[in-house]
């Protein structure tokens, strides 16, 4: 059973497969988003910058039986999707709002993924559940989305960018077990587990 969902920001959804291209990269705290990462090169004067960006998961039956569905969620950029206007004005601040994008959607994957583990119980009977949680969050994922753009002016208005960053970071710092590069096995509190 595979899902997934692609946000062009500023332009319609796309769908791919979550298996990584030579073009794409996975989410990571130490890897942000560059100028370089863009390879569409456009001279439209009413596009800046557009980003793919994706998360997207693939489970099997024998993951129901896993301690750890960090890989199974996949948050990506794709660059040979992703295009920019060399001409455009304030390039960095454009590429850094893009960032927040991307981290706000790896907010929605590692969401995913803890729901995943505290519900395996409920995946090893179907795939059912998982399907609702992906369509949920990401109905929840394009709401906070046109929130952010809203009160932002996407990206514009500094303090509220701020504010934004900050409260994205605190989320990836509390869910930060459910970074797509922790391999290790994951505990779950007890109260958090579903009843068997």
């Amino acid at each position: 059973m595979k899902k997934i969902l692609l946000l062009l920001l500023f332009f319609p959804l796309m769908f791919f497969s979550q298996d990584l291209q030579p073009d794409e990269f996975v989410w990571s705290k130490e890897r942000k988003l560059r100028k370089e990462d863009y390879k569409l090169v456009t001279h439209n004067e009413h596009i800046s910058i557009k980003s793919a960006i994706s998360f997207s998961y693939q489970l099997r039956g024998y993951n129901a039986l896993s301690n750890n569905f960090n890989r199974k969620i996949i948050n990506k950029f794709s660059s040979n999707a992703s295009s920019i206007n060399p001409d455009a004005s304030n390039i960095p601040a454009m590429i850094d709002y893009q960032q927040v994008n991307f981290d706000l959607a790896e907010v929605y994957a590692r969401r995913m993924r803890k729901d995943l583990l505290i519900h395996k119980n409920t995946i090893w009977k179907g795939f059912a559940y998982a399907n609702e949680m992906f369509n949920s969050l990401t109905a929840e994922y394009i709401k906070a989305q046109g929130l952010l753009d809203s009160e932002t002016n996407y990206g514009l208005n500094a303090q509220k960018l701020e504010d934004w960053k900050q409260k994205i970071k605190t989320e990836l710092d509390e869910l930060s077990d459910f970074d797509y590069n922790n391999t290790s096995k994951i505990k779950i509190k007890k109260d958090s587990k579903e009843d068997n």
